[in-house]
């Protein structure tokens, strides 16, 4: 990888040096008239006896410190706390989560961490986000320092998601919630799959329940970083419970997947208090293992874009992330979002639950009140909240996604919005999302529904640096792209070379222009579906200034060009030499035809890129000073008309060679 200068944060310290002690006066008085008006408006105490929804997403009081960080907060705002519900959350107060831009080099951020003062605790290149360790009284001028920074995308606070003791009533014994959204109808056609793993990301699961134990598969601690995924509260057990309890065992009560293993992973503190990067690295770590249907029960979780980014890759992955929207009984404005399924909780009759909140982030809605379940010390309960109505629909999605385990994650969460029982005003609403979910007629319709085959490339382009213009020092590069259905992610490429990858809107790139030749350069994007297809943006051309000597950059041309990125004496510059051998330039085809090309270099060959009209079909490994390849192209995939069939041949010192071959599609 290229190594590139580093680019520093210049405004350390202003927001901090804002502190004067006349602000320090007013902001102190702020808060003492704060603290007393908010007297007694806590949620207080759950009475063991009430029957009150979960607390995982009580409300909380904002943090206040003797460092000054409400202060300075007020010089510095995070885009999640445009949303009040989460300005108020408390966070972890020595923690700042940096979104890496795509392209940022090793020195480059590591002299940028030096100059801004914080440290590296934690990596998650899944979603391209560091955790960074910082003073707490420096952490809202850190926070504006990586904010101003080219290299990264954004910076987030890491908040905190309490999720504490449940109510229990052990003289309830009916599970009406099984009944109510057609489970028992949906079992006679499936009970689910031994395949489909459903993961609990909470406060762990009793490892040795009963009616759990069985279903086990070994889990993870996100927040510790180790493999003790055992209950510390009680709420993972009552969540798995209700998404996927062993059934038809003479034991109990029932999941709503009956086959579906469960993996535990534990995501919060010994008091069932849950990071936003703890969350995050569950969700990757689900991912990784298998899982394919994911359950977050911690609210509010709307607006917080770490959470969301790595629900947007575990979608990306052919996963789906489901999440319970809350127990405030109040409107968010949280945005509604693909990247996660929200569900809020009705009581019966297909009533919203008074602790249900709303918003038009909220997808669907489940039983939520009065749930029979499992227990810490195998035992029994009831609870209540959004909690559990999550839980109930991933094991209703596990339920559908069983009888097709080939269906896409969009799928799925279309089937269940489509069978939704509509309650309140028609349509989608703030209420209830697109309805109640029905297990019945969401299995019924799996059964019915074929998938449309994706055969439509995305579109591209380069929309930032413009064409021929001239660039100097880290510059961002952006990219726009577009898919009827979801994009797997963007290659930018320069001057022919796969130069970084985006998996995630905005699809945006940093670039140090000081490690490229001064002259002239050429910029490419390719975008990909997840689907497979795809397309290659029209070519932007830059001028670089204050880069290294040694000439223009590269680019390719029209039948066989070259380029090299050496430009330096005592090196390799020589470029590969490419020569088509079969067929002949304006052959005409109908079917498969095999294109056979000779490949040389002086010293050492690389690899070679085959392209079939500007687009990736096969990187082939070479080795040696000769070799010679061959190319497989389906034509009859293609209209009739003219085809460019394109290699690029890079040989070990990165020089690169382009050849063109025109074919006639008959």
């Amino acid at each position: 990888m290229r190594e590139v200068d580093g680019m520093v944060g210049k405004r350390r310290g202003r927001v901090a040096r804002c502190w004067d002690a006349g602000i320090g006066r007013v902001l102190v008085a702020l808060v003492i008239s704060h603290l007393f008006m908010g007297a007694g408006c806590g949620v207080p105490p759950l009475d063991p006896e009430d029957q009150q929804p979960d607390t995982a997403s009580a409300d909380t009081e904002p943090v206040v410190d003797d460092d000054g960080l409400i202060g300075v907060a007020s010089l510095f705002e995070f885009d999640e706390d445009e949303d009040p519900e989460i300005a108020s959350l408390p966070f972890v107060e020595d923690e700042l989560l940096a979104r890496v831009l795509p392209g940022a080099e090793g020195d480059d951020l590591n002299a940028a961490y030096g100059e801004i003062g914080v440290t590296v605790t934690e990596e998650l290149p899944a979603i391209q986000t560091v955790a960074l360790r910082v003073e707490r009284s420096e952490l809202y001028a850190a926070a504006e320092a990586i904010s101003t920074n080219p290299l990264f995308e954004s910076v987030h606070k890491s908040y905190l998601y309490d999720a504490e003791q449940l109510p229990d009533d052990s003289s309830f014994s009916r599970q009406d919630h099984i009944g109510d959204i057609g489970v028992d109808e949906a079992w006679e056609t499936t009970t689910g799959s031994e395949d489909m793993i459903i993961a609990i990301l909470d406060t762990g699961v009793q490892p040795d329940h009963p009616d759990l134990e069985a279903k086990l598969l070994d889990g993870w601690n996100s927040h510790d970083k180790n493999g003790d995924s055992d209950d510390v509260l009680g709420h993972g057990t009552a969540v798995a419970g209700s998404a996927a309890a062993i059934t038809d065992n003479r034991t109990g009560v029932a999941g709503v997947s009956w086959d579906n293993p469960i993996l535990p992973v534990r995501v919060s503190d010994d008091k069932g208090r849950a990071a936003s990067k703890d969350i995050a690295s569950g969700i990757i770590w689900a991912v990784d293992e298998g899982a394919k249907v994911i359950n977050v029960s911690f609210a509010p979780l709307g607006s917080d874009r770490t959470v969301l980014a790595a629900a947007r890759m575990a979608r990306n992955s052919g996963a789906l992330v489901f999440i319970s929207t809350g127990n405030a009984g109040k409107e968010y404005r949280s945005r509604a979002t693909d990247d996660a399924v929200f569900v809020g909780a009705v009581a019966d009759p297909d009533e919203l639950a008074s602790f249900s909140n709303t918003g038009s982030f909220v997808d669907l809605v489940a039983p939520g009140q009065g749930i029979y379940t499992t227990k810490l010390d195998s035992s029994y309960g009831r609870v209540s909240g959004t909690s559990f109505s999550s839980p109930i629909t991933a094991g209703v999605a596990a339920l559908v996604w069983s009888v097709n385990p080939e269906f896409r994650p969009a799928t799925i969460q279309n089937l269940l919005m489509d069978t939704a029982v509509d309650l309140g005003k028609s349509g989608r609403d703030k209420e209830y999302g697109a309805g109640r979910v029905d297990a019945a007629a969401a299995v019924a319709a799996a059964l019915e529904i074929i998938e449309e085959e994706d055969t439509k490339a995305p579109t591209v382009a380069i929309i930032d640096p413009h064409n021929r213009e001239t660039v100097s020092g880290t510059i961002n590069v952006t990219a726009g792209a577009f898919d009827a259905g979801a994009l797997a992610d963007v290659v930018l490429f320069v001057d022919g070379d796969p130069y970084a990858t985006d998996t995630s809107k905005p699809f945006k790139f940093a670039m140090n222009t000081k490690r490229l030749t001064n002259g002239t350069h050429t910029l490419t994007a390719t975008a990909t579906d997840l689907a497979g297809n795809e397309s290659q943006s029209d070519r932007v051309r830059i001028t670089v200034r204050g880069g290294r000597s040694g000439g223009s950059g590269g680019g390719s041309g029209e039948d066989g060009s070259s380029s090299n990125t050496s430009g330096t004496a005592g090196v390799d510059t020589v470029v590969p030499g490419v020569t088509f051998e079969f067929p002949e330039r304006g052959s005409r085809v109908h079917s498969s035809v095999g294109i056979q090309a000779t490949v040389t270099d002086d010293i050492a060959l690389g690899s070679a890129e085959w392209l079939v009209n500007g687009a990736r079909a096969d990187v082939v490994e070479l080795s040696g000073t000769r070799q010679v390849v061959n190319f497989l192209w389906n034509a009859s995939a293609v209209p009739s008309g003219n085809h460019t069939i394109t290699i690029r041949v890079f040989d070990d010192a990165g020089n690169v060679s382009t050849a063109n071959l025109t074919l006639i599609k008959e």
